[in-house]
C-alpha cells in the first residue's frame, strides 16, 4: 500500500471487517430477528427505539423498582426497608446490575421499567441469623434477613 492509497485501503479493509467478512453470519441472525419480531413497526422505530426493546434500558432506576416493589412479613414504611434502599441506591451502576440479576435472573430492565418487575422482598428470619439473602428469580422473589445492622445489610 503506497503512502498516497492509505485512506482507499482503510476504506476498503473497514468496509471488509464490518459488511463483507460477516455477511453470512449478520443474515442469518437478521432472519432469526425478523423471525421474532415480525411487525412492520420494526421499520420505524430508530436505532435507540429498537435498543430499548430489545436490550432494555441502559439505566437502573432503583427508585421505579422500589415503586413496584412488594413486602411480605415487612412493611412498605419500616425503617428496616428505608435501609435496604438506601443501600441499593448507594450502589453504582454495576452493582446494581448484579444485585438485578441476583434478583431476577438479568442485568437488564424491562422495555417498560424496573417498576413492572414487582419485587418481592420477604422476611427470611431475624438476627441472630447467620443466613444470607436468597432469590428466587422465576418469581423475582429476594428472602432477606432481617440483620441488626446497616452494615451486615
Amino acid at each position: 500500500v503506497r503512502f498516497r492509497d492509505r485512506e482507499v485501503f482503510v476504506a476498503l479493509a473497514t468496509q471488509y471487517y464490518l459488511e463483507t467478512s460477516v455477511q453470512k453470519q449478520f443474515e442469518s441472525f437478521a432472519q432469526g430477528f425478523r423471525h421474532v419480531c415480525n411487525s412492520p413497526l420494526i421499520d420505524v422505530l430508530s436505532p435507540l427505539e429498537l435498543e430499548a426493546i430489545v436490550a432494555g434500558q441502559t439505566e437502573l432506576d432503583f427508585g421505579s423498582l422500589r415503586s413496584g416493589a412488594q413486602y411480605e412479613g415487612y412493611a412498605e414504611d419500616e425503617p428496616y426497608i428505608e435501609e435496604l434502599w438506601q443501600v441499593l441506591e448507594s450502589f453504582a451502576m454495576p452493582r446494581r446490575r448484579r444485585f438485578l440479576a441476583f434478583c431476577t435472573g438479568s442485568d437488564v430492565a424491562p422495555a417498560q421499567g424496573l417498576m413492572d418487575l414487582r419485587l418481592l422482598v420477604q422476611k427470611h428470619g431475624e438476627e441472630p441469623t447467620t443466613r444470607l439473602p436468597v432469590a428466587h428469580t422465576c418469581f423475582n422473589l429476594l428472602l432477606l434477613p432481617k440483620y441488626s445492622s446497616t452494615e451486615k445489610l
